[in-house]
């Protein structure tokens, strides 16, 4: 037996979870004014579950609460969701990166 015979989540599943976090997340990033985009969601298996991870930026901090509300709520659908955000000052540039993770 392998590990994939483990895992109750297929493939097909997995890849439909992360292609829905993608577009959700862009979304709201781009009806708020953001630039920046999603382009992938982390998956790694393990014996008893899937753990999904990923990140995003928004530059500007007076969207930051409404986009991270929305963007939230949405991710809470998958269960207990870890949410992590920092401000950061790179080079001149401001923002607040925001990681998930979550296991179904």
């Amino acid at each position: 037996m392998t590990i994939e015979d483990d895992i109750m989540i297929s493939n097909e599943e997995k890849e439909k979870i992360k292609k829905d976090i993608v577009e959700k997340i862009n979304s709201v990033l781009e009806k708020n004014g953001e630039s920046f985009r999603l382009d992938n969601v982390n998956v790694l298996n393990k014996k008893e579950s899937v753990k999904f991870m990923g990140n995003y930026r928004v530059y500007d901090r007076k969207n930051y609460d409404s986009v991270s509300r929305e963007i939230n709520s949405f991710l809470k659908e998958y269960g207990d969701v870890d949410i992590k955000s920092k401000k950061i000052r790179d080079s001149g540039m401001k923002f607040t990166t925001v990681s998930f993770n979550f296991e179904l």
